[in-house]
């Protein structure tokens, strides 16, 4: 069923087939529309009739694509551009239908009157909308599917290895039904997540900037909406503090173990804090405990991050495991003589 799935998810991530697919459903919308007249359509008449449909249709899904990638000058342009078409549009639809198309021998429109104008000028903006829309769900269904198929993929990339002791099987399996239960697989951040945790598990990362494992410790948290996260001060590191190397998936690790011991609700609260005192920088990660172990934890993922920092980084962090009922802590404190290598 998930092989069935997931070719179906793989025709629907070629741009040119959902495209075909968005011309096809307004070519037979049109005809719909006008079957009273199906049988005095030409070749030349069906082209006169849904050709500037469809390039309305093609230039907002070039344009809803280039949005994606675009930088925000870019966009404001091409944002600008689309409305500006939506006003001249009328206009064009007017002497198209009234002025060209007669003058070449096609005429779908009798005598332009006022009341017919008005009219036209709705039918104009329901077909905008109607070609706007079209657009806006061919794009949707290309990027969910694309979406589902770079998790579904990540997924098989990280099946087919073999973990690293720093987060249990056990926990990115959990992190994995979560995301696609909460639908946060459509989300860039997520994928960037994913693929930082394969790296580490297959120990292709070892030790990354602070900034990079900060960054991917926070898109964590977010997946996990049971709990309230609270992360502070982050104002007091500076820009070199954020370079400094660190056991990639370190804090990631800690996360787990808090999630693991903490109770669920407002109650399980898990603060990760920053703090300089008499200028040294220190990490606490705190939480309630609540007595109850989740399944599958192993608890060796904090011998063998010590091992890591010994062997990786010497003589540059001190942590501290601190347990004092209801609540547990970890402490990560940069030493002094830290010297920086990634």
């Amino acid at each position: 069923m998930e092989d069935r799935r997931t070719k179906i998810t793989q025709f629907f991530t070629r741009r040119y087939i959902l495209f075909f697919i968005g011309t096809g459903f307004l070519l037979l919308l049109l005809l719909k529309m006008n079957i009273q007249v199906w049988h005095r359509l030409t070749m030349r008449h069906l082209l006169a009739l849904t050709g500037p449909y469809l390039f309305s249709f093609a230039m907002y899904w070039l344009a809803i694509n280039l949005l994606q990638l675009s930088s925000i000058y870019l966009k404001l342009v091409i944002l600008l551009v689309l409305g500006c078409w939506q006003y001249l549009s009328i206009d064009f639809w007017v002497y198209y239908t009234y002025s060209w198309l007669p003058a070449h021998g096609i005429s779908f429109a009798g005598k332009l009157t006022d009341y017919h104008l008005m009219q036209f000028h709705n039918r104009i903006m329901v077909g905008n909308l109607l070609v706007l829309g079209t657009a806006l769900i061919v794009h949707s269904v290309f990027r969910n599917c694309s979406y589902w198929l770079r998790f579904q993929l990540l997924t098989m990339e990280l099946n087919a290895g073999r973990l690293a002791g720093r987060l249990s099987k056990h926990f990115v399996k959990e992190w994995i039904k979560i995301v696609q239960h909460n639908k946060l697989l459509h989300r860039n951040d997520t994928l960037e997540l994913f693929r930082y945790i394969i790296a580490v598990t297959a120990n292709r990362k070892v030790k990354v900037a602070i900034a990079e494992e900060w960054k991917q410790l926070k898109v964590m948290a977010s997946c996990f909406t049971d709990r309230l996260m609270l992360f502070k001060g982050e104002e007091v590191l500076f820009a070199t503090d954020w370079s400094r190397s660190i056991i990639a998936a370190s804090m990631l690790s800690w996360f787990e173990n808090a999630l693991n011991y903490s109770p669920r609700g407002a109650q399980g609260q898990i603060i990760m804090e920053w703090t300089r005192v008499d200028g040294q920088l220190h990490f606490q990660m705190i939480n309630y405990v609540s007595g109850k172990r989740s399944a599958g934890h192993t608890g060796v993922g904090n011998k063998l991050l010590q091992e890591l920092f010994d062997a990786v980084l010497p003589g540059t962090y001190r942590i501290e495991y601190r347990e004092q009922n209801p609540i547990f802590s970890v402490q990560l404190t940069l030493l002094q003589n830290y010297r920086k290598v990634i």
